[in-house]
């Protein structure tokens, strides 16, 4: 068992793909009952596994040993907060005392702290929202609005948050189970990849740049105040960027070898009203026998037999997964799939 204080700890959490069971939470023995202002909260958290979909069916080639798991998931031990909201999601107080339990399966964290001087605002908490990864600045009502992030700080952790509505009035000396709450990585992750087979006829993918991309995120969905819990920030009414728009390409690459994909991890981007010049797209320079073999864009769209549709553009949207595979016959064929971005193995296509 390890002790988060409130702004630094000791604790790596890795994030739960699946649902997790029902808890059973504990606190330490020698807690003092006797505390009669102190409330005292546990909970789990995930990522999101509701009914919400993504913006097109095609989950079945997801593969989860991509290259970037373990960062896509890692927690900075000291940029976890927790913080209890009203119904509005306006912050009245912070969860501190924060102790994180391993579970037996790899992933499985349980999360306890607790709310002191809580009698005086215990019938406005409404909600429980937790920040993970933004940054060491304390979240406080005045500054919840406007958190962001760079790109650039981000190669190492991605700003994450998720909310949950309280099912009941929190108890005063009681320990309070609220479940799981479930995370939303502030980014997006796209992915270039060939088909199968293209590798073993001597493709390969060669330089690959970014064009037209934010530099900068809002770490908070558009809808972060209203939701009661992270499950209802759809696809179509979460999209928040941050106009910050680069003044170069940027290049993808991967941190571990990959000669048949390469990825990106990217803050969102309104591209559908971006104008004609400053739609985000990517260049791609394939080549066959180490050779040269064409120069070709890939545009945010759907695509019809291997060609794009620019009327049916997507924007760039946080905790999605765009991913393009690529295959070369009589002519090179695209296919874009915009998928939930988990690492997980069903059928569901979720925000």
């Amino acid at each position: 068992m390890l002790r988060i204080n409130r702004y630094k700890s000791t604790l790596t959490v890795s994030l739960l793909f699946c649902l997790l069971s029902t808890m059973s939470c504990g606190f330490e023995d020698d807690y003092e009952d006797n505390c009669d202002d102190v409330v005292r909260v546990a909970f789990k958290m995930s990522f999101a596994d509701s009914n919400t979909r993504a913006a097109n069916e095609g989950w079945g080639d997801y593969d989860p040993t991509d290259p970037g798991v373990a960062y896509e998931n890692a927690i900075n031990p000291d940029q976890l907060q927790i913080k209890v909201c009203d119904v509005s999601g306006n912050i009245i107080a912070d969860v501190e005392n924060v102790i994180a339990i391993k579970g037996e399966t790899d992933g499985n964290y349980t999360i306890t702290g607790t709310w002191e001087d809580a009698a005086d605002k215990l019938t406005q908490a409404k909600k429980i929202m937790v920040f993970a990864n933004c940054g060491p600045t304390n979240v406080t009502q005045s500054n919840i609005a406007s958190l962001a992030f760079n790109k650039d700080d981000t190669k190492q952790y991605i700003p994450m948050w998720g909310v949950t509505t309280l099912g009941q009035t929190l108890q005063i000396g009681k320990s309070n189970d609220l479940g799981t709450i479930y995370l939303l990585r502030s980014l997006a992750k796209v992915k270039v990849k060939m088909k199968d087979g293209m590798k073993a006829r001597d493709y390969s993918l060669g330089e690959i740049t970014f064009n037209n991309y934010n530099t900068r995120g809002y770490t908070l969905p558009a809808t972060y105040n209203t939701a009661s819990d992270t499950k209802q920030i759809f696809f179509n009414n979460s999209l928040r960027p941050l106009a910050s728009l680069a003044a170069a390409p940027i290049a993808m690459t991967n941190s571990e070898s990959d000669e048949e994909s390469i990825m990106l991890y990217i803050p969102e981007y309104d591209n559908i009203n971006a104008d004609t010049d400053k739609k985000a797209t990517i260049t791609l320079k394939l080549k066959c026998e180490g050779m040269d073999d064409g120069t070709y864009t890939l545009q945010f769209c759907n695509y019809t037999d291997g060609a794009p549709d620019p009327a049916t553009l997507y924007n760039i949207q946080r905790n999605h997964y765009y991913e393009y595979t690529v295959y070369k016959d009589d002519g090179v064929k695209i296919s874009l799939t915009v998928k939930e971005w988990n690492k997980r193995t069903h059928s569901d296509i979720i925000m």
